[in-house]
Parts: structure tokens; C-alpha cells; sequence
């Protein structure tokens, strides 16, 4: 069986599209998207997960806000592995290698290439089991032409050596998360060395001096390769598309975007805590909300009013009633303390540059300090009931 081009799948679009309904808008959408190869400007991208439940490429994938992800994917990147939302599938067909449209050797391509862009989903399992090799909780296919499987932890920092950037998408990546939360065996964990952090000290599979060469790669090359950091549980679409809209924009000079301590962008959804950024209404008890792309407030609150009606200690003794106002932190919420932006972004928009419609707060929930290093082990319960 011949590799099948893009131009050559291209024609093939053509010719059967009046028998698949297409438009002549979605067959030029289509067009872009196979005639752009990484010469013309699309950035190359390598997407790939480990331990992970996919909740961050789905959030990912409900962008709206500053655009589509059919925008992202068509006329701005080329996605050349993701195992979720890519066309080409597989590397065997009836038991023989297939040189189709091979998603692996895809991949293997573009390692070879060189200065793509490498996004991290989950979070990286390091610990040796028992007779075993490290990183062997967690093994993978083979993406860099080396092996026919590999594990994660050598995968991971293979591809990162060749990157000119990493995107680390989800607190998993970032920090570890909840696979390396207490009691976990596998050694996980994010991308980077997060440091004695609030009593908390998190190893990375980039620069930990135990995983040194693993892959073949030493520490020093890995710590040349910048990292952002888009945490959270999942983070909001905006986050990651803002950061990778901003990666494109600066062609991978990853300079002028800036980066808290934690590596998180500053300008997409980490400055300002939660319980300001909206600002949250049941904290100051107003109605005004940050709606648009403007940031233009519908009603103006007042920020030195804090559960001016009702009484927040109600919240810790009849729970969920509706009338029951007031800040949360008394049944543990994270807000005050958590660096994102969703009280004003909020979750579920449908229109562009329009924000959505509410977040975990805003359905009486409790934040849960997602987005910070120390999620889970470290913020403390995520409900207090008193």
C-alpha cells in the first residue's frame, strides 16, 4: 500500500464532495489544513499523554472564546501526533507494517526534525515496580523510531530534548496532580522540579538528578528547553488556547511571554486569585460580572463589602439552601488562595469573546485550589462541614 499525501487525499475530498454534503467553506477549511505544511508556517506540534483522563485535550477541544480549536488544528499548527484528534491511526494493518497515513511515523518525523512543539497531557510515572526497569508503570508506544514500546519517562524527555518549547497542560503535567498525590507507588509526576513549595517538595521528570540520562538524555540538555505550565483540573480552554496563541504569535520566542514563579502564564489565567479576578459575587456579594473581551463590568461592585446580607456562617449549617449568601470559605473553598481566573472567565461559553456562563463557585461548589502546586495533598480539605 502507497503513503497517501495530503494533496493526494486532498483530490480525494474533491472528487466525493458533492456525495458527503461538503460546502465549498468546508472544503477550503479542508484545503488549508492539507496544504499547509510546517514550511508555510504552521508550527509542528507533538501532543501526547500519560497518566492522564483526557479531561484537558476535551477541554481543550471546547474552545471558543478567542477561537475554535477547527481554527487552532486547520490554519495555525500542525498537529502531527495526538492520539485523541488526529486522522492517522496505527502502525501495523493484517500484521504488516502500514506506510499510510501512520500517526507513529508521524511522529517519529518530526523528532527527527526537530523544533516542534511538545505538549505534555498527565502527569509522568518515573518509580521502578518491583524486577522491573524505571518507568516501566506506564509505557507507551514507540514516538522517536528507537523502539517498538518504550515507557513514558524515556519517551517524554526524548521528545522534550528536540523541542523548541513544552507545553505542560493540566496540573498532572505541570505538577503531578492527582496521580502523585499521597499513597501513589509509581513515581509521579509533572515535567519540571517544583521545590519546597508551601512544605511540599515535588520531584520533575526534567531535572531530577535520579532520572539523569534516562533516555539517553542528560538533565542539562532538558533544562535549555523553556516550559510553560497551564495548570488546573482541567485548566479552562481559554488558558491553553491564549498560551499556544501566544506561542505561535512569537514564532517559539517564548521571551516576552510572562511567567509567574511557577512558570504559569501570566496572561492567560493565572494573575490574579480567584475570589478577585471576577470578582466572585458570593465573596463580595454583588452582581457584576466581567462579560466581554473588554473586561467591562455590567454592574460595579463594591469591594470593601463582604457577606453584606444574610450570614456566611449559615452556609456551614444549612449547607445548599438558595438563599443562604456568603463567602464559602467556611465550607473550605480555595478561592482565596488560588491563582485563576475563573470567576471571571467562567466555563460553557458558546459565542466569541464572550465569557461563560459559571464556574465551580458559581454552582456552589467549592474551589479546590486546582490550578496550585499543591493540589491535592496540600490545600487543605476540600469540604468543611461545620
Amino acid at each position: 500500500m502507497l503513503r497517501i499525501t495530503r494533496r493526494d487525499f486532498l483530490k480525494y475530498c474533491s472528487v466525493a464532495a458533492g456525495a458527503l454534503g461538503l460546502s465549498a467553506g468546508t472544503l477550503m477549511k479542508l484545503e488549508n489544513a492539507i496544504a499547509k505544511e510546517s514550511s508555510q508556517g504552521a508550527v509542528e506540534v507533538i501532543w501526547v499523554d500519560g497518566a492522564a483522563c483526557t479531561g484537558c485535550s476535551v477541554s481543550f477541544l471546547n474552545s471558543v472564546f478567542y477561537t475554535t480549536p477547527q481554527d487552532v488544528l486547520i490554519n495555525s499548527i500542525d498537529l502531527n501526533f495526538h492520539k485523541t484528534v488526529m486522522a492517522a491511526a496505527g502502525a501495523f494493518y493484517a500484521g504488516a507494517p502500514y506506510i499510510g497515513a501512520n500517526a507513529l511515523s508521524a511522529a517519529e518525523d518530526t523528532y527527527g526534525a526537530g523544533g516542534y512543539v511538545l505538549v505534555v497531557e498527565g502527569a509522568i510515572q518515573a518509580g521502578k515496580p518491583k524486577n522491573s526497569t524505571q518507568g516501566e508503570f506506564c509505557e507507551v508506544g514507540e514516538l522517536t523510531g528507537s523502539a517498538s514500546s518504550t515507557t513514558m519517562l524515556k519517551v517524554i524527555r526524548q521528545l522534550a530534548s528536540r523541542a523548541a518549547a513544552v507545553l505542560a497542560v493540566g496540573t498532572c503535567a505541570s505538577f503531578g496532580g492527582i496521580p502523585a498525590s499521597r499513597g501513589n507507588i509509581t513515581g509521579a509526576r509533572g515535567c519540571t522540579f517544583m521545590a519546597n513549595y508551601s512544605g511540599i517538595t515535588k520531584k520533575g521528570a526534567f531535572n531530577d538528578s535520579a532520572l539523569d540520562n534516562v533516555g539517553g538524555v542528560a538533565n542539562a540538555t532538558l533544562a535549555n528547553v523553556p516550559v510553560i505550565n497551564i495548570p488546573g483540573c482541567p485548566p479552562h480552554p481559554d488558558w491553553i488556547v491564549g498560551t499556544l496563541a501566544a506561542i505561535l504569535d512569537t514564532n517559539i520566542a517564548l521571551s516576552s511571554i510572562t511567567l509567574d514563579a511557577y512558570k504559569r502564564p501570566v496572561d492567560y489565567g493565572y494573575r490574579a486569585y480567584q475570589c478577585n479576578a471576577g470578582p466572585c459575587p458570593w465573596r463580595y456579594n454583588n452582581t457584576g460580572t466581567r462579560r466581554y473581551a473588554n473586561n467591562a463590568l455590567i454592574a460595579d461592585p463594591d469591594y470593601e463589602q463582604r457577606y453584606p446580607e444574610g450570614d456566611s456562617r449559615r452556609l456551614g449549617r444549612e449547607k445548599y439552601r438558595f438563599d443562604a449568601v456568603g463567602c464559602q470559605g467556611i465550607l473550605g473553598c480555595k478561592g482565596r488562595k488560588t491563582k485563576a481566573d475563573c470567576s471571571r472567565r467562567r466555563w460553557n461559553s458558546d459565542v466569541a469573546e464572550e465569557y461563560g456562563v459559571n464556574w465551580c463557585v458559581g454552582s456552589r461548589g467549592n474551589c479546590l485550589g486546582c490550578t496550585e502546586p499543591t493540589f491535592p495533598d496540600k490545600v487543605g480539605k476540600f469540604y468543611t462541614f461545620a
